[in-house]
């Protein structure tokens, strides 16, 4: 009985050794679990060098096809907004929508300081170049018109890249699709082709040059949206940015375009 006690209690030390060890492996296994191809929210401070290799904005808009199709593919983190930054990116939301007005992609009826908006910052980075870009999402309802709106800031340029409206004057007058994306992409300064339009003009596709991507602009009743999304069919013809991505290069993908 002796020597069984004299031999236990070095025992269970080691096995608690060894399980204290491997617990803050399990732990951190547990945790990348959990985040993994998800969205999560922490502190950053205004002097941080994430994102830290900001590419052109045809490849940044990518990155934000990305987040929206491959999540996968991006580390992704966001940042809540409040105080002086939220009123400063809202007032350029609002500026880039008075600049669409005039621009002719909005109706001219439309408010731009109507609905008070809500933002948060998107840190995204390509886990396989270190691509990276930052952009603001602001959100925004209006009970007096019942409009809601949805944006996208660029937070290298301040320009507004991604947008999506609901509001009676989208059904009262609604813009041609294919001006309004032209007119849209032309603010942006980016290089882009006319792909695929309607007859009725309320859905028109337009390609990107610099970067594999595709903007579709849709109007349905009272919502217009106008977006990138990724342009499966140029990234079957690339072949290095297709495994880059974890696209198979040999599958026959029957999702070509949107």
């Amino acid at each position: 009985m002796t020597n069984w006690k004299n031999w236990l209690a070095p025992v269970l030390t080691g096995l608690t050794v060894v399980a204290l060890a491997l617990l803050p492996l399990r732990l951190s296994m547990l945790q990348d679990q959990t985040l993994a191809g998800r969205v999560h929210t922490e502190p950053l401070a205004e002097d941080s060098n994430f994102p830290a290799k900001p590419p052109e904005l045809a490849r940044r808009l990518q990155l934000l096809a990305q987040q929206r199709e491959l999540s996968e593919s991006l580390t992704i983190i966001g940042q809540d907004l409040e105080g002086g930054a939220l009123a400063e990116n809202a007032e350029l939301a609002r500026v880039e929508l008075t600049k669409l007005i005039e621009a002719g992609v909005l109706p001219e009826e439309l408010d731009p300081s109507e609905a008070e908006l809500f933002a948060g910052k998107l840190y995204l980075r390509d886990q396989s170049d270190l691509s990276s870009a930052a952009f603001v999402n602001l959100g925004g309802y209006s009970k007096a018109s019942g409009e809601y709106r949805s944006l996208v800031l660029d937070a290298e340029t301040g320009l507004l890249v991604d947008l999506e409206l609901d509001s009676p004057w989208i059904w009262k007058e609604p813009p041609d699709a294919a001006e309004a994306g032209a007119a849209f992409l032309d603010r942006l300064g980016v290089e882009y082709q006319l792909v695929e339009r309607n007859r009725s003009s309320l859905w028109a596709c337009f390609r990107l040059s610099g970067a594999p991507v595709l903007y579709y602009v849709t109007i349905s009743r009272t919502t217009l949206h106008m977006g990138p999304w990724l342009d499966w069919e140029a990234l079957e013809l690339s072949q290095d940015r297709s495994a880059t991505l974890g696209f198979p290069t040999d599958a026959s993908m029957s999702m070509s375009g949107r």
